[in-house]
């Protein structure tokens, strides 16, 4: 079990979110209502500004409850400020908890996290001025995102976008140029930006990609929606883009800023969540922003899957150990 704080610490959630009783939340917070002050929110806006007030007034640590969109929300009241994001992840994906070594729905490992000392800076890019933590999509994965509906968001989780992707890979999808701030241009019908390597979950789309580095990350594929999906899913079941499988219609590029432009309506995504359509013609800013966002991390990295908690055991089968050295150095050749 975690340790205790000296003092309650304040979590943000909406009570009313289904996202508390599917991850197992709800039933986890009544062991530990004594460890925490529970702040209700009242809308997307309310988290930010909850947020802002509680850094304002010194609190050294933020609990959040949620998924990347609303962990994105908290991180826009927090940055530049001294207190730390506490992840409580609870979403769907959970893709930044993941990257910060939380998991998902790892409640007892967040906790831990937030009352330990061990805090990481994170960079913080942002989309014509709305700050994002992990990703920033333009093009058809955006669209998938778009059409799925909170039923289908409740009902069948990640499955939903295996669902929109089908009826996403059916349309023609504006072409995207990407200029760079050398001038530089780079065409394609989707764009991916990653401040971290993972996209989607536990997957890795970038495996060069640093969230500390001051550097953004971006994938642009060129090719009708049906390959892009495809490609997509390829590069994530082979680890993240690299030298050794980079494709003819990919390319990548690292940065602090560049500008987006499209020949149709594009419709774009920040950290899984679907933001908006820009107009045709209508330019689009990228860019690093001066302030960091302070994050809770564990002291010492923990397994957070099945398997890594199988071979973190003392006890595991030397045939199992030596299997899963083969595997990662057929992963590092």
């Amino acid at each position: 079990m975690p340790d205790s704080p000296s003092k309650p610490l304040p979590l943000l959630m909406n009570p009313k979110a289904g996202s508390l009783f599917r991850s197992g939340l709800d039933t986890w917070l009544h062991g530990h209502r004594q460890e925490l002050r529970i702040i209700p929110t009242q809308s997307p806006a309310d988290v930010t500004e909850q947020a802002r007030r509680l850094a304002d007034a010194g609190e050294p640590v933020v609990l959040v409850a949620g998924g990347d969109g609303t962990l994105k929300l908290a991180a826009q009241g927090l940055m530049g400020t001294d207190s730390a994001l506490g992840i409580f992840p609870c979403g769907t994906m959970n893709v930044f908890a993941r990257e910060m070594g939380i998991g998902s729905r790892k409640f007892d490992l967040a906790l831990k996290a937030a009352c330990g000392e061990a805090r990481q800076m994170v960079d913080l890019f942002a989309v014509n001025g709305t700050p994002f933590l992990q990703m920033a999509g333009f093009g058809p994965d955006a669209s998938v995102i778009k059409l799925i509906t909170p039923w289908m968001k409740k009902r069948l989780g990640a499955f939903s976008h295996v669902l929109t992707g089908i009826r996403v890979a059916t349309r023609h999808h504006p072409l995207i140029t990407l200029t760079m701030p050398n001038g530089e241009t780079v065409e394609g019908t989707q764009v991916i930006f990653g401040n971290g390597k993972r996209y989607g979950g536990a997957t890795h789309l970038f495996s060069e990609a640093a969230y500390d580095d001051g550097i953004l990350d971006a994938a642009i594929i060129h090719m009708e929606a049906p390959g892009i999906l495809y490609e997509i899913l390829s590069y994530m079941v082979q680890n993240g883009i690299d030298d050794h499988n980079l494709g003819d219609t990919t390319k990548i590029r690292q940065m602090e800023s560049c500008v987006l432009t499209a020949d149709g309506a594009l419709d774009y995504e920040l950290d899984g969540d679907y933001t908006g359509t820009i107009p045709a013609g209508e330019p689009v800013l990228v860019e690093r922003l001066p302030q960091q966002l302070k994050v809770c991390v564990l002291e010492e990295q923990e397994p957070t899957t099945p398997l890594g908690q199988l071979m973190a055991h003392p006890a595991v089968h030397p045939m199992v150990s030596a299997l899963m050295r083969r595997i990662q150095d057929l992963k590092d050749y």
